[in-house]
């Protein structure tokens, strides 16, 4: 990369499907995005060889995730530049207004308006003698853009708009052979479609496979829009939460709770989080807890399912905890009310003794098997709108998972789903199994007997269970529209 004196380093939050970028000349550094988790900055920082962030940079508002660029601008006293709009930010910054340069070191960092994913949202072109990178937020992505539709229905259009005309700009005022550095778009439910992951990429390279920069505006933008799928419930919190200044982050410790205490926690309306992978939970839990596997996409889907009001209490191995809490802070949810920490499988299946409960997992094969001997298995998709329409298992009821969680929330909703397949064996399953066993975990709580499919949807395809034709969804929940990736 042109500029010997400056190095890119791109920081990854897997669980949230995004990325950081941490930009060094000499002793000096610049950081694009950063996470709440702050800590994994600095130490990158530090294995950069610079000794100073001198200027902390927010592409726009994130709605999915909690920014540590507040916490990490006061600790280091740096330059925090931050694009103004709704929410308007009630901290002290530097308002990245375009044409403005900032800097440190050799490097400039130039602002241009990209409004779009967010009406504020900005672009920052990385400069030394010439513009070599463009850190891109939420606008342009690898093969895609971000979705439009975070700001309400009314906007939803204009900003697609707005979205094509952003992203033609910068292909028109930069070389072709400018990287392009997204936050989102590595998973991330902020991208909207046609999402690729590669390691890097040029304007050059996306203006051949991209189709903000291929398409005509009119063809492009109705299919923009067409491919959104529902916008999590923490989306509209996030973004207000980054406005009014996130505090900084607390890892500490939480109390440890016996299984009476867990009992207790549960009778009061928290969430009984078991992070232990599906089958070991699904052998035995406590009842009416929910898989959500810390391995897997949890901060994607927790947030998104949790009833309001209600706490959180982790169980699961040390690492396991750790790991979750860590995660859900970038979500906001910053302290559980207690943990259980289990040092072996054997005394994580001790919880179960206070009031045990399991179910059963089979596959694809064992679903069919039971639904042509006994004719009283019924299949339950739990994955999004998109991926059913594409292909399901043939038979198969459609609920996606965070409807179905809406439904489970509501007690006399849950007592009517409940009666209603408690004459069936209710077989869930997913694209990967992550949703699935959040699904049959939550069934299993209201009381259905069900059967954890534990395979990829892929399976079923080579079984020839699978249906291609136009689905007819019967479904006990509101619709929703598909997300825009499969990722669990």
């Amino acid at each position: 990369m042109p500029g010997s004196a400056m190095r890119i380093e791109a920081l990854e939050t897997p669980c949230l499907g995004n990325r950081s970028y941490v930009i060094t000349s000499g002793r000096e550094a610049i950081v694009v995005d950063p996470p709440r988790d702050i800590d994994r900055v600095e130490s990158l920082v530090d294995a950069c060889g610079a000794t100073r962030i001198a200027l902390i940079v927010e592409t726009h508002r994130h709605a999915d995730y909690v920014s540590g660029g507040l916490h990490l601008a006061r600790r280091h006293r740096a330059d925090y530049v931050v694009p103004s709009g709704d929410p308007e930010p009630r901290f002290p910054f530097i308002a990245a207004l375009p044409g403005d340069v900032h800097g440190a070191g050799s490097i400039g960092v130039r602002v241009v308006a990209t409004p779009g994913h967010t009406p504020h949202h900005v672009a920052y072109v990385i400069e030394t003698d010439r513009p070599v990178a463009v850190c891109t937020g939420g606008s342009l992505l690898h093969g895609t853009v971000g979705r439009t539709d975070l700001y309400g229905e009314a906007l939803t259009r204009p900003l697609a708009h707005a979205q094509w005309h952003s992203a033609r700009r910068l292909l028109d005022m930069l070389p072709a052979d400018v990287t392009i550095l997204p936050t989102h778009g590595f998973g991330s439910l902020c991208s909207a479609g046609g999402v690729v992951n590669p390691s890097t990429s040029t304007l050059g390279e996306e203006s051949s496979t991209n189709n903000a920069l291929g398409l005509a505006e009119s063809v492009f933008v109705p299919m923009l829009i067409d491919g959104y799928g529902p916008i999590p419930r923490h989306y509209s919190r996030l973004p207000v939460l980054n406005a009014a200044g996130p505090q900084p982050l607390d890892l500490s410790p939480a109390p440890q709770l016996d299984p009476s205490e867990l009992l207790a926690q549960r009778d009061l309306g928290n969430w009984l989080v078991d992070v232990r992978d599906r089958r070991s939970f699904a052998r035995a839990h406590l009842r009416g807890s929910v898989n959500v596997e810390a391995s897997g996409p949890l901060v994607a889907y927790l947030p998104w399912i949790l009833p309001a009001g209600a706490g959180v209490v982790l169980l699961g191995d040390a690492d396991s905890i750790e790991s979750a809490q860590r995660q859900l802070t970038q979500v906001g949810i910053d302290r559980p009310v207690g943990v259980a920490v289990a040092s072996s499988e054997s005394s994580a299946e001790s919880w179960a003794e206070a009031d045990p409960a399991s179910y059963a997992v089979g596959t694809f094969t064992g679903l069919f098997e039971a639904a042509t001997t006994r004719g009283a298995a019924v299949a339950l998709d739990v994955r999004s709108a998109q991926e059913w329409a594409a292909s399901r298992v043939q038979g198969a009821l459609h609920f996606a998972l965070p409807d179905l969680a809406s439904t489970l929330d509501s007690a006399p909703t849950a007592a009517a789903t409940a009666d209603q397949w408690a004459r069936a064996d209710i077989w869930v399953y997913c694209g990967g199994g992550f949703r699935a066993a959040i699904a049959a975990s939550l069934l299993s709580a209201a009381g259905v007997r069900v059967t954890l499919i534990d395979q990829p949807f892929s399976a079923a395809e080579e079984a020839g269970l699978t249906s291609r034709d136009t689905p007819v969804e019967v479904r006990s929940g509101p619709t929703t529209t598909g997300v825009s990736a499969e990722i669990g």
